[in-house]
């Protein structure tokens, strides 16, 4: 696997990430989205593709499939997050949970719905009867929608505090 290294100061400006923020949010919204950070992640960052799409979800805190200067800003300056991708049995897992949600998401909204978890939970060898229990524990907000933190919180097979 390819290590990816950060070139930039954790104590960086935030007008020096600003412009870099700013570089790649090409439709000008503010936010970034998942074709605008990938790109970001592959160009300034050297990361591969399966890295920049495991961390374009991670990244998305609110899961909204964008990704805000404040979520960015708070993962680059971690300093901590490239540790994840150099440890290649946290890694193996984390692109587990990715290809999981991935096959599950089939409206690519980077979120999953009811539906789509339940076809999920059922696969895994979820207990019908525990579903509801389940949704209730994973979506945290209360917005309907399970994002891929809440998802890979309820795994618990990577400590969320390691992201």
């Amino acid at each position: 696997m390819a290590k990816a290294t950060s070139f930039f100061d954790p104590n960086a400006p935030n007008v020096v990430l600003k412009s870099l923020y700013l570089k790649y949010d090409k439709d000008g919204i503010g936010k970034l989205n998942k074709n605008e950070l990938t790109t970001l992640f592959k160009d300034d960052l050297g990361m591969t593709d399966s890295q920049s799409e495991a961390y374009s979800l991670l990244l998305d805190k609110d899961g909204d499939a964008n990704v805000s200067f404040e979520e960015f800003v708070a993962w680059l300056k971690s300093g901590e997050k490239f540790k994840n991708m150099e440890d290649q049995s946290r890694y193996y897992k984390l692109q587990k949970a990715v290809s999981l949600f991935k096959k599950y998401d089939t409206d690519g909204s980077q979120t999953l719905d009811n539906e789509e978890f339940k076809k999920l939970f059922v696969e895994i060898g979820g207990k019908p009867s525990k579903l509801e229990a389940a949704v209730a524990e994973l979506d945290r907000d209360g917005n309907g929608r399970i994002s891929f933190q809440e998802f890979l919180r309820w795994l618990n097979w990577i400590p969320m505090e390691d992201f």
